[in-house]
């Protein structure tokens, strides 16, 4: 059977399609892989929004523009011919201190099954060196980031495909579940040349097989289940400066498989637990006794948010948090803190608005807050609050900007639970972002229970 050639369409400096007679089967812009249709007929794997970057960059704060080669961006035709097609994508940091290299080659086979393969090439420049500072989680400096359409819906309209990821190593397979904790079954997830990472199942899954290099830790993010594919270059947890000349490379293929083909891997992959976060409390929408978990069989462990932790004044090492299961109001659950020494800390839900699935805030509504709260030798304050974005005030991603609405604080109540509460002013415009927070700042120990938010109007 003749293989069809492939041919490219060039649309912009950093970027063109790929045609199969007429039928656009893959397109690159800005350098970033945004389409891939792995076969006549099937829908991309790839969506528009979030594309495949072609370049080498550092997970942590990638948007510096020292820390990616996302900038002085090329593209350029090496060879086509029947049934495959070269590119090589360009790139390098703002001050050229690194630069990036991508052979990327599409394949058509005798089934018209299209696949991408990547030899990714990083070089330091002469000069200074380039920094990359640690990533407890995979490696700090990716070559592949893939988040595949419809995995998850960030305004909440549609489905989430794919329940799960495989991570396959030789004869073993492993299956990551899809939820929403930040748990070590996601971490660190050693790959080596061959070995395959998939999303599973739907009619048509996209699998990532690496190709020839280093050892690659791959991490799959908690909130929208994208996967970033990398190399460890700070095994101490301490930054590190590649000298001039250091070459780092990588490669991998991008295909895809049917549900059939697929179905025999998922069958008999064994479940990464996620370990004690598993007992992580739910954030039940209303009201919360703290009664229910990741654990609890009556929750979608797919769809369902957790509660979080964060210290931000004090030794992280003096500050304990528990879900308390011998101590509430209407049960014995709550949430506790203790801090052994001077702290400031909170119990902390940041899930809530339309980007997590949850309905959009009203204009002109008001936010109400409540929680009992139960202290022992406590030499501080507690209080609840509430922390708000609204659109145009500020970037989402930075929380110092955020509105605060904090309630008055309790310094210290050792004879029962007492009521905190807070209710804001009208809110117009209406927020899109709001994280319920339950902090405790000082020393001693401290309970919430029955968590009332409320949207009034």
């Amino acid at each position: 059977m003749k293989v069809p050639a492939l041919s490219f369409q060039r649309t912009a400096r950093d970027g063109g399609r790929i045609l199969h007679g007429r039928l656009c089967v893959a397109e690159i812009s800005q350098l970033a892989l945004v389409s891939f249709v792995p076969w006549p007929g099937a829908a991309s794997l790839i969506g528009r929004g979030v594309g495949v970057p072609l370049w080498w960059r550092q997970y942590g704060n990638h948007q510096d523009p020292e820390r990616s080669a996302r900038q002085h961006r090329r593209l350029k035709l090496l060879e086509s011919g029947p049934g495959e097609l070269r590119l090589h994508a360009v790139g390098a940091t703002q001050s050229r201190s690194m630069a990036s290299g991508f052979e990327v080659t599409f394949r058509l086979d005798a089934r018209k099954r299209l696949s991408m393969a990547v030899a990714a090439r990083l070089a330091v420049a002469p000069g200074d060196g380039w920094l990359v500072t640690p990533h407890a989680d995979h490696g700090e400096v990716t070559f592949c980031t893939l988040w595949p359409s419809g995995v998850f819906s960030p305004d909440g309209r549609g489905p989430k495909r794919f329940q799960a990821c495989l991570a396959s190593r030789g004869a073993r397979i492993w299956r990551i579940e899809h939820h929403h904790l930040e748990s070590p079954d996601k971490h660190r997830i050693a790959l080596r040349t061959g070995d395959r990472f998939a999303w599973a199942l739907e009619a048509i899954n996209p699998v990532v097989t690496i190709g020839p290099g280093a050892p690659v830790e791959a991490g799959l993010c908690a909130y929208m289940w994208d996967a970033h594919f990398g190399l460890r270059i700070c095994p101490d947890g301490r930054a590190v400066t590649l000298p001039p000349g250091t070459v780092l490379t990588a490669g991998y293929m991008l295909a895809a498989s049917t549900r059939e083909e697929l179905a025999p891997d998922c069958k008999r992959a064994k479940l990464l637990s996620p370990g004690r976060a598993a007992d992580t409390p739910v954030w039940t929408g209303g009201w919360h006794t703290f009664q229910k978990t990741f654990r609890s069989e009556d929750i979608d462990r797919n769809t369902a948010w957790p509660w979080a932790t964060a210290v931000t004044a004090g030794a992280t090492d003096a500050v304990e948090f528990a879900r308390e299961r011998g101590l509430g109001t209407t049960d014995r659950y709550s949430l506790r803190i203790h801090h052994r020494a001077k702290a400031v800390s909170a119990w902390m839900a940041t899930t809530l608005g339309p980007a997590f699935g949850e309905p959009p805030f009203q204009r002109g509504g008001k936010l109400r807050l409540s929680a009992l709260v139960r202290t022992c030798a406590v030499r501080g304050a507690v209080r609840v609050a509430l922390r708000v974005h609204r659109k145009g005030r500020g970037s989402v991603f930075d929380v110092a900007g955020y509105e605060v609405f904090p309630s008055a604080p309790l310094r210290g109540a050792d004879d029962g639970w007492i009521e905190l509460s807070i209710t804001t002013p009208a809110l117009a415009p209406a927020p899109d972002r709001v994280h319920v927070l339950l902090e405790f700042n000082g020393c001693g120990k401290v309970w919430f229970d029955n968590v009332r938010f409320e949207r009034l109007g």
